[in-house]
């Protein structure tokens, strides 16, 4: 979705919290199903998340789907993606769920690293998050818009490694769960495709040229 001016502001209060942050350790599980449930978009399934369940029922968890399509199956927390563009968008998603549980006061901080940059925000602010007026936030954003782009220097069409990390943090800014993922953006499997295709022509032709007789010249 495309924000408001006014989310700069939650951005920057973000990043102020990283360096207050306190470790904490996580209960990590990969591939899940969230206990909250997945309320965000029609047809979508609750499946293949990385997730992290704390006391409470404090429940955190990111994955990366392909748009329109579906989530993808992760290996342990390294979900693989499709490089490329559709519209100035990158062809995946990542989507988070913030479930704060009985507590109150808290905050979340969601921070990305990729190739071109660094982004830290609070994604609960997001205007059309889901469920809404809900006790939990969720939502399927792209890299592609506006405000991801701007921060990260965003390509579609560029490979590359991007690290997606979520916290919940007390009112004391003390670390209550933390889960994180990364995604690998790679080729399409087309583009493989036409690269092989190009290596086994260049090799034809090379071969072709040198088979062929010499010129006799007079």
């Amino acid at each position: 979705m495309r924000f408001p001016l006014a989310v700069l502001v939650g951005l920057a209060s973000a990043v102020a919290l990283t360096s207050l942050v306190s470790p904490a350790s996580a209960v990590v599980t990969f591939d899940q199903s969230l206990a909250s449930g997945w309320t965000q978009g029609s047809g979508t399934t609750n499946d293949h998340f990385t997730v992290d369940t704390e006391a409470n029922g404090v429940e955190l968890g990111l994955r990366a789907s392909l748009r329109f399509v579906g989530s993808i199956t992760p290996t342990g927390n390294l979900y693989e993606a499709p490089a490329g563009n559709a519209g100035g968008l990158a062809l995946w998603n990542f989507e988070f769920s913030v479930n704060p549980g009985t507590l109150t006061g808290t905050t979340a901080l969601l921070t990305i690293t990729g190739p071109g940059g660094i982004l830290a925000f609070n994604p609960t602010i997001i205007p059309d998050n889901t469920p809404a007026f809900g006790s939990f936030d969720q939502n399927s954003e792209n890299l592609g818009f506006p405000l991801f782009g701007f921060f990260l220097n965003f390509d579609p069409n560029a490979t590359g490694l991007y690290t997606f990390d979520l916290k919940l943090l007390s009112s004391e800014n003390i670390q209550l769960a933390d889960v994180s993922i990364q995604v690998n953006a790679i080729p399409e499997p087309s583009t493989w495709a036409m690269l092989i295709l190009g290596f086994a022509g260049i090799g034809f032709m090379a071969y072709r040229r040198k088979s062929q007789p010499a010129a006799i010249t007079a």
